[in-house]
């Protein structure tokens, strides 16, 4: 029987940056992961991620701006780059809220007319639109090195993180709470932290928590744009479908390749059932919006998918109930606040006072207690 300062169960991105937070405080870590790091199964693998300082809240642009700091602060520890700029663009009318949320975060930006994007991006086409926002700190995060690195440091410092273990209950238990393995080993700790993703809801509904946290199979189709690729920013395309805008993700790590995709398109599943073939309907829209915005027409490379887990408001969850800390900052927009929420999380589990304000992530919040 083992007694961790903290068991940490999920090790995504999140997970790992808890853990590489607690340990280098000197606490005793253990983190359990189902499946390798920077496994494919879940929501945190892939090659790349989007970082933006632009939001439609002000709450999300200061927090953005946080973990930018944090991004460069483990890029320095680890040695190894993991985020490249690019430059961001949004289209459409609800660039105004963006705008107005960067304004009120006191963070620059431009508005220009499609003439002079245009004229910036040759190829890049949104001769329709009439609303823009440029944000030149945009950037490319390198997903899979991003979750090395953070497990790296995390080891160095002392925390024990085991891959290829599931486990099957998270249950509070006297002062304290007993993770349960598949393999029927049970781990005490004074806390734990519950980063599962996907798996989230059903580990803590067996704690007698009951959230609404929806899987949904996401994807998203890499093309080839040759070297005029090499210079484009990340795009969200508000005006084609503000509930699932597309967007496209350049990836400055492999000169000319792209992906692009739309934003909470997919089916809601069960992660230990889900297919890893693409919707062929879903990838002809996007190759269709990707043809009618980039003139160059790019082939397809290959398509990928990967699962978000959803909330009722698109809001994180990040809160503390008991021995229970429950990281599920998701949505499909939570990997860029990494290194920000994983000390957020270790605060928490250790009683201080975290970076940033989290009462807008609660878990007793209107409509997320199900």
């Amino acid at each position: 029987m083992e007694r961790p300062d903290v068991v940490i169960v999920g090790g995504g991105v999140m997970g790992t940056a808890a853990a590489r937070a607690l340990s280098a405080r000197g606490r005793a870590v253990t983190l359990l992961e189902r499946f390798t790091f920077g496994h494919g199964s879940g929501s945190s693998g892939g090659s790349t991620r989007n970082f933006r300082l632009t939001y439609h809240d002000p709450v999300y642009v200061r927090m953005a701006r946080e973990a930018l700091a944090r991004w460069r602060r483990l890029e320095s520890d680890a040695g190894v780059e993991l985020l490249r700029v690019v430059g961001g663009l949004d289209v459409g009318a609800a660039t105004d809220l963006s705008a107005a949320a960067l304004e009120a975060a006191g963070e620059s930006f431009e508005r220009p007319s499609a003439a002079e994007v245009a004229e910036r991006w040759p190829i890049l086409r949104f001769d329709g639109a009439t609303a823009f926002v440029y944000q030149s700190e945009g950037a490319i995060l390198r997903a899979d090195e991003a979750i090395g690195a953070q497990a790296r440091l995390a080891r160095e410092t002392g925390a024990e993180l085991r891959e290829r273990t599931a486990v099957d209950a998270v249950r509070p238990s006297g002062e304290g709470v007993e993770i349960v393995t598949s393999d029927g080993e049970a781990i005490r700790a004074s806390t734990a932290i519950v980063t599962a993703g996907a798996w989230a809801a059903p580990l803590l509904g067996g704690a007698g928590i009951h959230l609404s946290l929806r899987p949904t199979l996401e994807q998203s189709t890499h093309f080839d744009a040759g070297e005029e690729g090499s210079s484009i920013p990340t795009v969200i395309d508000w005006d084609s479908a503000p509930q699932q805008p597309p967007y496209l993700v350049p990836n400055p790590f492999r000169v000319g390749e792209i992906k692009a995709g739309a934003h909470l398109s997919g089916p809601v599943i069960d992660p230990d059932a889900r297919s890893f073939e693409p919707d062929v309907d879903r990838e002809a829209h996007t190759v269709m919006w990707v043809g009618e915005h980039l003139a160059s027409r790019p082939p397809i490379l290959r398509t990928e998918t990967c699962l978000y887990t959803t909330t009722p408001d698109e809001d994180f969850v990040i809160d503390r109930t008991g021995p229970l800390v429950i990281g599920s900052p998701c949505s499909g927009h939570g990997f860029k606040f990494a290194p920000l929420i994983g000390e957020a999380l270790a605060d928490l589990a250790t009683g201080e006072q975290p970076p940033v304000p989290l009462d807008r992530f609660r878990m007793d919040r209107p409509g997320l207690r199900v």
